[in-house]
């Protein structure tokens, strides 16, 4: 993943999770592949409007929320990502936010765990880290079959601070 670094300190490895991720923890992640693919999980312009969230607990760590919104992308990133090595188009960006509802700090080695065993390990460097600091949130950009594709890096600089 970008913009990752792994702390000396924390005895979480987020790609050894990840694999007890995949095989502990499958209908949570069933769960949020649903999600993504849902109608609700598109962003909307009404103030009413809240993203869907889904529990996930995993032993002996601390439950976490996640809340995954997925947004359209328009022709001008379209032209940006499209026309390197992946001939596919863009369809959409999603954001994967983790938070605790215990108010806590989100471990960043936790977080990626649960996005690595959701992309997989092969497009895990598909994945951007907009903010590690309390709640920690991650944006991708997929397909019209919701597959991650590779994007530059300066497509996201600068969302952390705006949002």
């Amino acid at each position: 993943m970008k913009n990752i670094h792994a702390s000396a300190i924390s005895p979480i490895h987020p790609a050894r999770l990840a694999e007890q991720i995949r095989a502990h923890a499958t209908d949570e992640l069933h769960r949020l592949h649903a999600i993504m693919r849902h109608p609700r999980s598109l962003a909307r312009p009404l103030p009413s409007w809240r993203p869907p969230r889904i529990r996930l607990p995993l032993r002996p760590y601390p439950e976490l929320t996640a809340t995954l919104t997925r947004y359209r992308v328009g022709p001008r990133t379209r032209a940006l990502v499209s026309g390197g090595d992946d001939l596919r188009i863009p369809a959409y960006l999603i954001s994967l936010r983790f938070s605790r509802a215990d108010g806590g700090t989100v471990r960043p080695q936790l977080s990626e765990a649960w996005v690595r065993g959701m992309v997989g390990e092969h497009r895990a460097d598909t994945v951007h880290v907009l903010d590690e600091d309390h709640a920690p949130t991650y944006c991708w950009l997929v397909d019209s079959e919701f597959r991650p594709l590779r994007s530059p890096a300066s497509l996201f600089e600068g969302v952390a601070e705006a949002a």
